[in-house]
């Protein structure tokens, strides 16, 4: 009789016990945030990225309740920023802001990260995508991608394009453009977008995968040729140029910076779902948006773990395989 009552007695402290843990688990989750909540953006001060990630800070902190404090940790194509939010506890203080094309070629251009990109880190939202634009000095013959194409089977290796530097979303935009047509040009790198356009200007790098920001008042100008928008449509910033796929004839091509915000593993789904939701506002707020709107970007409102986790991992393996095929190695 004295083991039924023990053994009943110690059901019922367990089952306590796990009531206990569940209702605390809901406290700490109502009170979330109850301190400052830091948020590292791997891009260095200044720039297109950083300047997005504050608005999303800003916007963020409004909607819970609590400051969320940008820590610029720029380097590595990312992954300072990355390994310090890996190594962070897992309760939603600790957050990135951190492009999904970097952040899923990591593995593949550097061979070795110090930390596992599909299990220490998980995407809460994927919020924005950004198009680039494939420009050309007026000087040069060809004036649309398919003449360009042309030009490039005609004279092997005469061509180059700048980009933002080895690595960088231009050079996989590049290296998807190359590989899909069938042609070779000379990467050339840069330290930044900003020396990249200015010497496509000057004419001594004849092409350039550019930011929109950039390019668009040199285009605007009479400067520079645009021969083709990177993304799956057409850029609402100038309707008549056609994307790279649709001028070119190569099915499928899609190149874009997409932006995610991101946390250790381990965060409480609870905390997950509420940041997703202050996200969700976010992006939808006219804001948001109008940031996205001189560089020619569009809102993304994945605001899930499920949805984000599911496109990162698409996108990993395509951008993995840009990778390999395009020979693109680490400096």
């Amino acid at each position: 009789m004295w083991t039924v009552l023990n053994r009943r007695f110690i059901q019922a402290c367990f089952i306590t016990s796990m009531l206990c843990f569940s209702s605390l688990g809901l406290a700490q989750t109502d009170a979330y945030p109850n301190r400052p909540i830091k948020l590292i953006i791997t891009w260095p001060v200044g720039g297109f990225a950083d300047t997005l990630g504050r608005t999303l800070a800003g916007q963020l902190g409004t909607i819970l309740g609590q400051q969320v404090v940008v820590e610029n940790r720029g380097g590595a194509n990312g992954m300072i920023g990355a390994d310090a939010v890996a190594k962070s506890a897992p309760d939603g203080y600790a957050l990135m802001f951190q492009s999904i094309t970097s952040h899923a070629i990591n593995p593949a251009m550097y061979g070795k990260t110090p930390y596992s990109t599909e299990k220490d880190i998980v995407p809460i939202a994927v919020v924005a995508s950004v198009p680039m634009l494939l420009v050309a000095n007026p000087s040069l013959s060809a004036k649309t991608v398919s003449e360009l194409i042309s030009l490039a089977k005609k004279e092997p290796d005469s061509l180059s394009y700048a980009t933002f530097g080895n690595g960088s979303a231009s050079h996989l935009a590049g290296a998807l453009f190359t590989n899909q047509a069938g042609i070779k040009m000379t990467h050339i790198p840069y330290k930044g977008g900003a020396p990249a356009i200015t010497d496509t200007l000057s004419g001594q790098t004849p092409l350039s995968f550019s930011a929109f920001g950039l390019a668009l008042p040199h285009v605007r100008a009479g400067k520079l040729i645009p021969l083709g928008v990177t993304g799956s449509t057409r850029s609402k910033l100038l309707p008549d140029v056609p994307t790279i796929e649709e001028a070119g004839g190569l099915k499928g091509y899609e190149m874009s910076i997409v932006y995610a915000l991101w946390a250790p593993a381990g965060v409480p789904q609870p905390i997950l779902a509420k940041l997703g939701k202050a996200v969700e506002t976010v992006v939808s707020s006219s804001a948001f948006k109008e940031k996205l709107v001189g560089d020619g970007g569009e809102v993304m409102n994945l605001s899930t773990v499920a949805e984000s986790n599911a496109y990162f991992q698409k996108e990993m393996q395509r951008l993995s395989k840009i990778v390999k095929d395009g020979n693109i190695k680490a400096d």
